[in-house]
C-alpha cells in the first residue's frame, strides 16, 4: 500500500501458494496466527481487480485496504470489527462513503464465508455478569500486561524484520518446527494459533502451567517468526492477554475470573495491535459477549493503548547507555 513499486514485483500466483502455505501451517501447529493469509489474499485479489479497472493510485490503495478488510472479515466473522481495523491499522483517512464502501465489503465476504465458516463464538466461557467491582483490577492489569505486550510487539516486529529467508531457512524452520514438537510433547496446547491455550486457562489451569504457557508461548512465536515463518499475531496476543491476567490473579491470590481475563486480552491485544477499538470488537466477536461488555473492555483498551504510548516516548535506550557508561567509567 506504501510502496508503488513493490505493488509491480509480486508475482500472483507465487504470492498466492506463500499465503495458503501459511494456512497449512498453521493448522499443521504453528504457534502463529491465521489470519495475515486471508488478508495477504483479499489484498492480492483487490489488487489485481484494481489493475483489471484501471484504477487510480489512490483508489488502487483504498482497494487493497478493503480487501485485507474483507480477508479478517471472513476469517473470524467480524465485518463490524474489521471496518474499524481498516481505518485504525492501515492509514485510510475516514469519511462516511469510505467507512460505508468497507463496511460493505467486509459484510459482504462475512456473509459468503459463512457457508463455510461458522459464525460461532470461537471460545467458550461461562455466562458472566459486569459489575462495577471489576473496575479496581483495571490499573493494575495495564501496569502488569502493558510493558509486556510493548516488549512482546517490539520482539516480534524485530523476529519479523530480521526474519531468515535466504538458504538458511532450509536449516532454521525445519529445526524451530522440532523444538516446537519437543515442547509440545509436554504442553500440546502450543500448538496452533493460541486458542487451544487460551481456552484452556478459560476452563481453570494451574499457576505453574500458565506461567510455563504464557513464557513459551511468546518464546515459540518470536522463533517460529525468526526462523523463516509467516503468520499473524493477533490470537497468539489474545491468548498471551489472558495468560498474563491469569497469572497476575495467581500473584495477588484471586480466582481468575472470566471477566478479568478478557480484560486481559483486551488490554494485550491493544497494545499489539495499536487499534484499541479493533482489539475490543475481536474480543467481544472472538467471546460472544454481549453489549454489557463494551464500556469494561473499550476503556480498558484505550488506557492499554494511551500507557503503551507514553511507554513508546520514554527514554528507555539512552538511560540504559547511560548507565553502561557510567558502569564503564567506574
Amino acid at each position: 500500500m506504501k510502496d508503488e513499486t513493490s505493488q509491480y514485483k509480486l508475482h500472483f500466483l507465487k504470492q498466492l501458494f506463500h499465503s495458503i502455505w501459511q494456512i497449512i501451517a498453521v493448522g499443521g501447529g504453528a504457534p502463529i496466527g491465521k489470519e495475515a493469509a486471508p488478508r495477504e489474499i483479499g489484498t492480492l485479489f483487490a489488487g489485481k481487480i484494481g489493475k483489471i479497472c484501471i484504477l487510480s493510485m489512490k483508489d488502487r490503495i483504498f482497494l487493497l485496504a478493503c480487501g485485507a478488510g474483507a480477508g479478517l472479515a471472513a476469517v473470524y466473522q467480524v465485518p463490524l470489527t474489521s471496518v474499524f481495523f481498516v481505518f485504525e491499522t492501515l492509514g485510510i483517512a475516514l469519511s462516511i462513503k469510505r467507512f460505508v464502501l468497507v463496511g460493505l465489503t467486509t459484510y459482504v465476504s462475512t456473509y459468503i464465508a459463512g457457508w463455510v465458516i461458522s459464525d460461532q463464538a470461537l471460545y467458550q466461557i461461562p455466562a458472566i455478569t459486569w459489575s462495577l467491582k471489576e473496575i479496581w483490577i483495571i490499573p493494575l492489569l495495564l501496569l502488569f500486561l502493558t510493558p509486556l505486550a510493548c516488549l512482546f510487539g517490539r520482539l516480534s516486529k524485530a523476529a519479523s524484520s530480521n526474519r531468515i529467508k535466504d538458504k538458511r531457512i532450509l536449516l532454521t524452520l525445519p529445526s524451530a518446527f522440532l523444538f516446537l514438537v519437543g515442547l509440545a510433547s509436554s504442553f500440546p496446547h502450543l500448538l496452533g494459533n493460541g486458542r487451544m491455550m487460551a481456552q484452556e486457562i478459560l476452563n481453570g489451569s494451574s499457576g505453574q502451567t500458565v506461567l510455563l504457557m504464557f513464557f513459551l508461548k511468546a518464546v515459540v512465536v518470536l522463533i517460529i517468526l525468526w526462523a523463516g515463518a509467516y503468520g499473524g499475531t493477533l490470537t497468539p496476543s489474545f491468548a498471551l492477554g489472558i495468560a498474563g491476567a491469569a497469572l497476575l490473579g495467581m500473584i495477588l491470590g484471586l480466582d481468575s475470573q472470566p471477566t478479568v481475563l478478557l480484560l486481559g486480552s483486551v488490554c494485550f491485544l491493544s497494545v499489539t495491535l495499536r487499534a484499541p477499538i479493533s482489539a475490543t470488537g475481536l474480543v467481544i466477536g472472538f467471546t460472544g459477549l454481549g453489549i454489557d461488555s463494551l464500556p469494561y473492555l473499550l476503556v480498558t483498551a484505550v488506557l492499554a493503548y494511551e500507557f503503551a504510548k507514553m511507554l513508546d516516548h520514554f527514554p528507555w535506550a539512552s538511560i540504559l547507555s547511560q548507565k553502561s557508561k557510567n558502569k564503564v567509567i567506574r
